[in-house]
């Protein structure tokens, strides 16, 4: 008799729409969605992106009982990403576009003793990450242009997820890009378990009955 596996849907809040610039603004946020399961980081640095936004001072800065999740959409981001892992990252998320060393990063950052996960942009073919499955613990399919918040869900890169899902039944899963209550559905029934969700949850009148209906979506 097979077993059946049940993935457990996590939802994580991307502070990337909120006044990042001040800490305690974020602190203060993070405080009305207690019930996420951690707080996403997206570290940009104007040269993989055109925008910019935090670095790692802030990573540590903000005080919080979530997980703290990284992702970093720089260019060479072993060049940096120790400095994550000492501001109290869980995991660091880093793309495949941005670097050639991808195994050798991947175990660096195992080695600290925390997760690793790599990330694709929309366009970027499920191939490019094939052979580095595998070893990380996370991978995140980008359903939006990495670089704004608020942009409409692609489904098109859903595909990669249900290809991931078909090879990694236990493999976390995360998608990030204009998840709402109204497309949520889509994204878990695509395999993801992992949401990562911003605009929509902090601009809720009610962040936590936000994030219980994406994760019950």
């Amino acid at each position: 008799m097979c077993g059946v596996v049940i993935l457990i849907i996590q939802v994580g809040v991307s502070i990337l729409s909120l006044d990042y610039k001040d800490a305690s603004v974020i602190d203060q946020a993070l405080m009305r969605v207690s019930n996420a399961n951690f707080v996403h980081f997206d570290i940009m640095d104007g040269r993989f992106v055109p925008e910019k936004s935090f670095d790692y001072k802030l990573v540590k800065q903000v005080k919080t009982n979530l997980k703290k999740i990284v992702h970093l959409m720089v260019k060479q981001p072993g060049n940096v990403v120790d400095k994550y892992i000492r501001a109290g990252a869980d995991t660091i998320l880093f793309h495949v576009e941005a670097t050639r060393g991808v195994k050798k990063l991947v175990r660096h950052i195992k080695e600290k003793g925390v997760k690793a996960g790599i990330a694709l942009n929309p366009e970027t073919p499920l191939k490019k990450i094939e052979n580095y499955l595998p070893d990380v613990d996370v991978v995140l399919v980008m359903t939006v242009k990495p670089g704004r918040g608020g942009q409409k869900m692609l489904k098109t890169p859903l595909r990669k997820v249900r290809s991931v899902r078909k090879k990694y039944p236990l493999k976390d899963i995360a998608v990030d890009g204009g998840i709402n209550a109204g497309n949520a559905h889509e994204v878990i029934e695509a395999g993801a378990n992992i949401l990562v969700s911003g605009s929509y949850v902090f601009n809720s009148d009610n962040p936590k009955l936000a994030i219980d209906l994406l994760r019950n979506a």
